[in-house]
């Protein structure tokens, strides 16, 4: 099994990749055109990749901050930076981590809209990428984070590791 060092090696080279990548060519998005539209796109989509990993990273660290047990992913390619067992955690250790998540997308949808050049081709795709993360989130973890509130005990068994 992995350890969750490597998750972070892995994000921290895409986020620094990201970010260089936005203050060398991030201006080619500003124009018209196709480079524009390349290079939003390509840098629209490696900044909500970000996104996502922070979403992933927010449920792991305050999940972790709250005292609660994660499985790490046997592939380091995974989508999903970690497993989480009902059974072996409470119902608070679970309400903390899923606001966890919730709180760094909105701090990413905050960012979005407050701190980059909004004229930017790759800041429209980067917030299209972010409205669909928020709807992700409405329709499949909002739901769970609800029945946790009432009925943590009914929580179905999800195993997104495969494992």
């Amino acid at each position: 099994m992995r350890a969750f060092s490597q998750f972070a090696a892995r994000d921290a080279v895409i986020v620094a990749v990201t970010i260089i990548a936005w203050l060398f060519a991030g201006q080619l998005s500003a124009g018209d055109g196709i480079s524009a539209e390349m290079a939003g796109a390509g840098l629209g989509l490696s900044a909500g990749v970000c996104a996502w990993l922070l979403h992933e990273w927010g449920h792991l660290i305050v999940g972790t901050m709250a005292g609660a047990k994660f499985r790490v992913p046997e592939r380091l390619a995974s989508v999903y930076l970690f497993g989480f067992d009902k059974n072996e955690n409470s119902k608070a250790q679970f309400l903390l981590m899923a606001l966890g998540g919730f709180a760094a997308t909105a701090a990413c949808v905050w960012g979005t809209l407050t701190a980059l050049p909004q004229d930017w081709m790759a800041t429209s795709v980067l917030r299209g990428l972010l409205l669909l993360q928020v709807a992700v989130i409405a329709l499949l973890e909002l739901p769970g984070f609800i029945l946790g509130l009432f009925a943590y005990h009914r929580l179905p068994s999800v195993n997104v590791l495969g494992d």
